[in-house]
């Protein structure tokens, strides 16, 4: 039975191979089949270890699906925004889902927040040790920084998915010019090019 439960989610999951699905509902049925494996047992006299077998094994199943799914998720995000990111982004698009995903309105307020905090840190009297930023590149750029923000926050407006990818980038990469002295061993970055050209991604070409 566990084996064909597994078959069962895992075809389940390839129908939705070109997006990501719901990571909790194949947790959800095992759970739910683990908690009625574990009422029969009961029900059936059995105690101790024996008990817990068959309803260990479905949770532990739950719990490897959702993993499987949650990074075959990720897979799926990492090769749409590849695409987006050579300006692939229509809506109608095989990807658009995940051009809806990265203009909502909640992953832009995200963002805007993660910028502003940049820009805290950057006017903060002390330098924070968990947060390597390149204060002394970026420190001549914080109105820029803060039009980058400024335009996320306009929720008014739409944006480019490909603009917000480039936010993303600039806020997570290990090249990006927020920590670039350590990627580019020294050499002072070009914190105003990468910059100005992620405010002008953002802007939606018609």
């Amino acid at each position: 039975m566990l084996v064909e439960l597994t078959s069962l989610l895992q075809r389940a999951d390839r129908k939705r191979a070109t997006r990501p699905g719901p990571i909790w509902p194949s947790l959800g049925v095992c759970v739910a089949v683990a908690a009625a494996a574990l009422g029969a047992a009961a029900a059936g006299g059995l105690r101790g270890s024996v008990l817990l077998e068959a309803p260990a094994s479905f949770a532990l199943l739950g719990v490897f699906l959702a993993l499987d799914r949650w990074a075959e998720a990720g897979r799926l995000r990492a090769d749409a925004d590849e695409w987006i990111a050579r300006g692939y982004e229509s809506p109608a698009s095989r990807y658009g889902w995940r051009v809806v995903e990265l203009t909502s309105e909640r992953e832009r307020k995200l963002l805007a927040r993660s910028v502003r905090d940049i820009v805290l840190e950057l006017d903060a009297a002390r330098r924070s040790p968990f947060v390597p930023i390149d204060r002394a590149a970026l420190r001549p750029h914080r109105d820029l920084i803060t039009s980058i923000a400024d335009r996320l926050s306009r929720l008014d407006r739409p944006v480019a998915a490909g603009g917000v990818l480039a936010v993303h980038r600039f806020l997570t990469q290990p090249d990006s010019c927020l920590y670039a002295p350590l990627a580019y061993g020294g050499r002072i970055p070009r914190a105003e090019v990468e910059l100005t050209e992620a405010l002008d991604r953002l802007e939606v070409r018609r």
